[in-house]
């Protein structure tokens, strides 16, 4: 990336590519691939990823200050500890089967977004729109949900989260059992 001096990038595949810590600035990527890369800690400034695939990639404290992610795909990456609510709008992701802990989301719309087979420890989703995303199969341990808007949303299969229904929206929300009784963890009351 950093030696092609063009801004556009275009049905462009990109593997086992290392920038890490390093700044790419103002450029366009539609309908790229990225595969077995290593970008952990590089700057994506001012950047706009369209149609954009990322897979088998590491992307762990990524930056991306002012980017536009529209239908994003991540897919078995490594992607911890990333403060996505700096991305611009739009901003249309799918995560499956990824490490996406310790990262934040606040306040950031995010209807219908997939969360799929994820690991998603810590992951701040405060003050977000969360209606009908799909949390299932993924590990929620230690996630803050708080007002966030979780209506329609899939938590079958979903594990260890902590949902405090007083203080978020889940209206028609799907869990399954046996973790749905985690619900009324925070009425505290006993169950036997």
């Amino acid at each position: 990336m950093k030696e092609d001096q063009t801004i556009e990038h275009e049905g462009k595949l990109f593997e086992k590519i290392q920038f890490q810590d390093e700044v790419v600035s103002g450029r366009t990527f539609n309908e790229c691939t990225f595969k077995n890369c290593q970008l952990n800690g590089l700057s994506f400034v001012n950047c706009h990823f369209t149609d954009c695939i990322f897979e088998d990639c590491d992307l762990s404290l990524l930056k991306v200050k002012g980017s536009f992610f529209t239908r994003l795909q991540i897919t078995r990456c490594k992607a911890i500890g990333i403060h996505w609510f700096d991305t611009g709008k739009p901003f249309t992701v799918q995560f499956l089967d990824s490490n996406i802990s310790y990262s934040s989301f606040f306040g950031k719309p995010l209807k219908k977004t997939k969360f799929k087979n994820c690991v998603a420890k810590e992951v701040d989703f405060s003050e977000c729109i969360l209606t009908e995303a799909d949390f299932s199969g993924t590990d929620l341990e230690g996630a803050r949900f708080s007002n966030t808007d979780l209506s329609l949303a899939n938590f079958k299969e979903a594990r260890n989260y902590f949902i405090d229904v007083q203080f978020n929206k889940v209206k028609k929300a799907k869990f399954s059992l046996p973790e749905a009784l985690r619900l009324l963890d925070g009425f505290d009351i006993v169950v036997e």
